[in-house]
């Protein structure tokens, strides 16, 4: 898991920069996902776990208005292919 190093800045004890933070959630983001199909569960059923959680806690924090926002700009970036995974080495020499 990332861990906060001392970079000798001004921030508080225990205060993670947003960098530190997303990689840390992430980490733990990983490390829960994996554990949950080591207990049997599938990955489509994670998918949907995963963004339900994701649009509750969005509305919580942000309100509908805003997470309807968000998440139409997630829905074009989806169709334009952001979260499409690159090709391989050789599908892009063909």
């Amino acid at each position: 898991m990332a861990e906060a190093e001392d970079t000798g800045d001004d921030k508080p004890p225990g205060k993670l920069s947003d960098d530190e933070q997303k990689a840390v959630a992430l980490d733990w983001f990983i490390a829960m996902w994996n554990e949950a199909i080591k207990q049997g569960v599938g990955e489509d059923v994670l998918c949907i776990m995963a963004l339900s959680a994701t649009a509750s806690k969005l509305v919580d924090r942000f309100g509908d208005e805003q997470t309807a926002e968000l998440l139409k700009s997630v829905r074009k970036n989806v169709l334009k292919g952001q979260f499409s995974p690159a090709p391989a080495e050789e599908d892009k020499e063909a």
